[in-house]
């Protein structure tokens, strides 16, 4: 049983790495021509990925669910991989499995995304001028609801100029994923103390 499980972690493996590549092969070609080598990796991958598409997992052009069916299928990958290397599963292991993988695969990508995003208004509102604070302008709408409840909140009777929300609003961001950060740790070690 450990080999056929150790089998089908490998498999899953493979299928990772394929979506990956089919990923990628779309961002080049997203339409491929039947015949052609992306062709036959679309017919493979997307079915799966089809069932976590949705708009929830859009931002603007960017869309998130691959990733979303990434990470559940390193889950299920890590659960046959461990049953086939230690011959036993635990509940603790699972729930543990699970919080690293929304971790890594969900909320890591969002605050990383979040992150640069934010970097580059904090520079762009240096300079509003200029054509990258312009081009910024456009496509700020992921960090428009942060930079709102700033003003709201720090700056509700007085203007605040926008390299200031800016500034705030990063070093907020910052908090907030140091603070989900430990929250993660701490829920992945409470997961550890489950007894079966």
């Amino acid at each position: 049983m450990a080999t056929i499980a150790l089998f089908i972690a490998r498999l899953l493996n493979i299928y990772s790495f394929v979506i990956w590549i089919r990923i990628l092969m779309s961002w080049v070609n997203p339409w491929p021509q039947p015949g052609s080598i992306t062709y036959y990796m679309s017919i493979l991958v997307d079915p799966y990925l089809n069932l976590f598409r949705s708009r929830n997992f859009r931002v603007g052009m960017l869309d998130f669910s691959p990733v979303i069916g990434i990470g559940l299928l390193s889950v299920v990958q890590s659960i046959f991989q461990i049953y086939g290397i230690y011959g036993r599963m635990t509940l603790s292991l699972i729930v543990c499995l699970f919080i690293q993988a929304f971790w890594s695969y969900g909320l890591s990508i969002f605050f990383t995304f979040g992150f640069i995003l934010l970097v580059m208004k904090t520079i762009a509102s240096f300079t509003p001028n200029s054509a990258f604070g312009m081009a910024m302008g456009r496509v700020s709408g992921f960090t428009e609801p942060l930079t709102d409840w700033i003003r709201r909140t720090f700056f509700r009777s007085r203007f605040a100029k926008e390299s200031t929300v800016s500034l705030i609003s990063l070093l907020i961001f910052a908090v907030l994923y140091f603070v989900c950060r430990y929250c993660f740790g701490l829920l992945y070690s409470l997961a550890l103390r489950i007894p079966f």
